[in-house]
């Protein structure tokens, strides 16, 4: 993944998001974070600009986080909405800067996967369930494939504009239930948003 890419974006990436999306993108992400227990060590990969963030440490105060980003510009955003806040330790960078010396209880990664081709997404889910404890938690949420010609439509739109404005790689959605699921990790529960556009799943290691 290239740094810093999504700076360009930064500022209005929120705004687009829910222009596009409405409620269903946020809604989407917040459905299991009450699965999160107040004690854990959680790693959010890929958290933007940060309103997560609030979220979690708002209903889990006691949680301790490391929060990987790519774009300077948003760990900026990040730690403005949290004042900087003792417990979150920002860390420039992709699943390549996950700290090796930590054991995580909860991971979250919210349309980070799908930055990703199938080609490299096998190396990145292994890279994050290494650094899950036994039992931890994993919530992954993002686009998924349809047969709907809208969403069709929409989903290569989309990766045309981030290719333009952000530089990613990738070209296409790649398949990240398949991949996740393969690794060896048991999806416990999913639900659907956005006419089935978007899913949040739960898996546990």
């Amino acid at each position: 993944m290239t740094l810093n890419g999504f700076d360009r974006i930064a500022f209005i990436y929120d705004f687009l998001a829910r222009l596009v999306f409405g409620k269903s993108i946020i809604n989407s992400q917040k459905f299991f974070l009450n699965k999160i227990e107040n004690h854990h060590n959680v790693l959010i990969l890929g958290g933007g600009s940060g309103w997560l963030l609030a979220e979690l440490l708002t209903i889990r105060p006691g949680c301790v986080v490391w929060y990987i980003e790519a774009s300077e510009k948003m760990i900026g955003l990040s730690r403005k909405r949290v004042n900087s806040d003792a417990s979150v330790h920002f860390i420039h960078g992709t699943e390549a800067n996950i700290p090796p010396s930590i054991k995580y209880d909860a991971v979250i990664s919210n349309f980070y996967l799908d930055l990703f081709t199938d080609e490299q997404l096998k190396e990145v889910i292994d890279k994050i369930i290494s650094s899950l404890n036994a039992g931890s938690q994993w919530i992954v949420t993002d686009f998924v494939e349809s047969n709907k010609r809208w969403q069709k439509l929409l989903l290569k739109l989309m990766y045309h504009f981030f290719r333009i404005t952000c530089h990613i790689g990738s070209q296409k959605l790649p398949q990240w239930n398949k991949t996740i699921l393969a690794s060896g990790v048991n999806k416990t529960k999913s639900e659907v948003f956005y006419d089935g556009f978007i899913e949040t799943a739960l898996y546990q290691r």
